[in-house]
């Protein structure tokens, strides 16, 4: 067995849940957590084609308020605050369609954990509530590193087909 096989065989199969409400429970929080990822939080940062045309973003573009957002969390993201922007707004994105999917779900949780993680320790908070989502997505991201997507996702089917 290669290299590539092992990986497929650690990572990519769910954790195995017994019954369909467990099962069903994952998969609808696995959803809203990634539509709120992908079409919430990151269509007002990261251009893509559900972006509202209001936003004037292009496709891939990252905005510009975000990219000065990031550019105050100190070193290293003050050297390169757009790749930084960019590779978060794309793990909100593309990752959060991931996470709907099922597909590849262990590794797209840890880079959403690693945006949301970077986020909290390094972003200016106020007096309200607002890191409460952050948080929120932080911890189903460490529930989905662990749980994988469960038996209604990609990664099962691909599992019972492939492996």
């Amino acid at each position: 067995m290669d290299y590539h096989e092992q990986y497929l065989h650690k990572v990519i199969p769910p954790f195995r849940l017994v019954g369909v409400l467990p099962n069903f429970i994952l998969l609808l929080i696995r959803v809203l957590a990634g539509f709120a990822l992908s079409f919430v939080y990151g269509a007002e940062i990261f251009g893509m084609p559900w972006t509202p045309e209001e936003i004037n973003l292009s496709l891939f573009e990252v905005a510009d308020w975000f990219v000065v957002e990031v550019s105050h969390f100190g070193p290293p993201f003050e050297y390169m605050p757009w790749l930084f922007a960019w590779s978060a707004g794309c793990t909100m994105t593309i990752g959060g369609i991931l996470l709907i999917l099922g597909l590849n779900t262990r590794a797209t949780a840890f880079f959403i954990v690693a945006t949301k993680f970077i986020t909290i320790m390094f972003r200016s908070w106020n007096e309200t509530w607002d890191i409460l989502p952050t948080f929120i997505l932080f911890c189903l991201g460490l529930v989905y590193i662990l749980m994988g997507s469960g038996r209604f996702g990609m990664d099962a089917l691909l599992t019972k087909r492939y492996l």
